[in-house]
């Protein structure tokens, strides 16, 4: 009764299935960059999901390298910090330039200038709360006299002596500290000068002998542009000629000469402000175009990763692809163009893979991905273990072995690349034929 299984039966079969497992050149594509990815990386034969494949191996007494032994977890280190690309390295500020003119030293007639700096002597500045009588306020005027005929005659010391006196007996009057500021300017201690005659002015504002001795003093320390204040406050209430040649000679050329070295200085502070503000400007557009480059090819380069693979995902990326950029390193890695290129060709064409298997910063992403989807590449990517959707089927089985295909892996997302359906579940509504059971004469009653 199989008398019709003749021996051109047999091998009519047997063409018509061949040529039904005859693969196409995306097929054997796809099959070359798996068996890549298992070159570069053989632990992945011991993904669960492809099981049967090494289990296909070894029947043909394939030797399978041993799982790779799980790493005890070191201890806890710091991982270096990874470069952000939006937060470059802040560039050094400019540095100040050394202005010849801002260190210019101005040319002053520093004449009657004294180089060392009197001490202020312990002398009574009288009692404030003292009300003079108006015996006190007769004696005081005779010590101002005697103290006046004394500093005239050359006599330093006694008419100090009786300057005090005479403030001791009325501390009231502004004439007496404005007198003794006078004689501290004769003796040359400006600053003594200057503590009597501000005492002066606090009781008297409009003392012009008060004002002309602070002049004087602050000529002696070297501060024109105060002196010539002062000595023109003097010459408005009292005038005198020997105040003003003082003033027109020496002091108010001097104070000119430091006023227009002080307008320029601050003249050039404000340019240097205002641009080191334009700089800021600057950096802070150029980081924020930074910025924005960054996320561009991020956006650009996740788009790519999600959609436009062969057979791909279309609607985003599989289940928890989304998240790859949160790791700087990847991130980082994707601000290169040339890993942007590399990675938008290998999804447009798996096979593309195996020219950039010597290109570090490629494959560096590569095992970036296969570590965070459990050792295979996301989207259907040619056949690595684990990867959603994986090889389409390949119908059938090849002449020799391999029956049934090397089917989409179990658990996987769908949508992977194209070609025939998987072995497992096949929704197929022709399924491949299966070569028939060939009986042979033995078989017969």
């Amino acid at each position: 009764h199989h008398s019709f299984i003749t021996p051109s039966f047999k091998l009519s079969y047997y063409n018509e299935y061949k040529s039904y497992l005859r693969m196409d050149a995306k097929s054997i594509s796809q099959l070359r960059v798996f068996v890549g990815a298992l070159k570069a990386d053989p632990s992945l034969l011991h993904n669960p999901d492809i099981s049967f494949f090494k289990e296909y191996l070894e029947s043909l007494g394939a030797t399978i390298p041993p799982p790779p032994a799980k790493e005890e977890p070191e201890p806890a280190q710091p991982e270096p910090a990874q470069p952000k690309p939006e937060a470059a390295q802040p560039e050094p500020e400019p540095m100040e330039e050394s202005s010849e003119e801002e260190d210019e030293v101005v040319e002053l007639d520093n004449t009657g200038v004294i180089d060392e700096v009197d001490e202020l002597l312990d002398i009574s500045m009288g009692d404030e709360g003292k009300q003079p009588s108006d015996e006190d306020m007769e004696k005081s005027s005779e010590l101002r006299g005697s103290a006046m005929c004394a500093m005239s005659e050359g006599n330093a010391e006694e008419a100090l002596k009786l300057f005090t006196e005479a403030i001791e007996l009325n501390p009231h009057a502004a004439a007496l500290f404005a007198k003794r500021a006078q004689y501290f300017v004769r003796v040359k201690k400006p600053a003594n000068a200057i503590r009597d005659a501000d005492k002066a002015l606090s009781l008297n504002p409009d003392n012009s002998l008060a004002h002309k001795s602070r002049g004087k003093a602050l000529r002696l320390q070297g501060k024109w542009e105060e002196s010539m204040l002062a000595l023109s406050a003097g010459q408005k209430i009292d005038y005198d000629d020997d105040t003003q040649e003082l003033l027109n000679t020496i002091v108010k050329p001097n104070a000119e000469k430091l006023r227009q070295a002080r307008l320029k200085r601050e003249s050039k502070q404000r340019e240097k402000d205002h641009k080191a503000k334009l700089e800021r400007v600057r950096r802070a557009k150029e980081e924020q175009q930074k910025a924005y480059e960054a996320q561009k090819a991020r956006d650009k380069a996740e788009r790519e990763m999600g959609g436009g693979m062969p057979g791909g995902m279309s609607g985003g990326m599989p289940g928890g692809m989304g998240g790859i950029f949160d790791d700087p390193e990847i991130a980082t890695l994707l601000q290169d163009p040339e890993v942007v290129q590399a990675m938008a060709a290998i999804q447009q064409n798996p096979a593309a893979m195996m020219q950039y298997m010597n290109n570090p910063k490629v494959m560096k992403i590569v095992q970036k991905l296969q570590g965070k989807f459990g050792g295979g590449m996301p989207g259907g990517m040619g056949g690595m273990g684990g990867m959603p959707g994986g090889m389409g089927g390949m119908p059938g089985g090849m002449p020799g072995g391999m029956p049934g295909g090397m089917g989409g892996m179990p658990g996987s997302t769908p949508g992977g690349m194209a070609g025939s359906p998987p072995s497992t579940n096949n929704t197929n509504n022709n399924p491949p034929p299966q070569p028939p059971r060939f009986s042979s004469c033995d078989d017969v009653d």
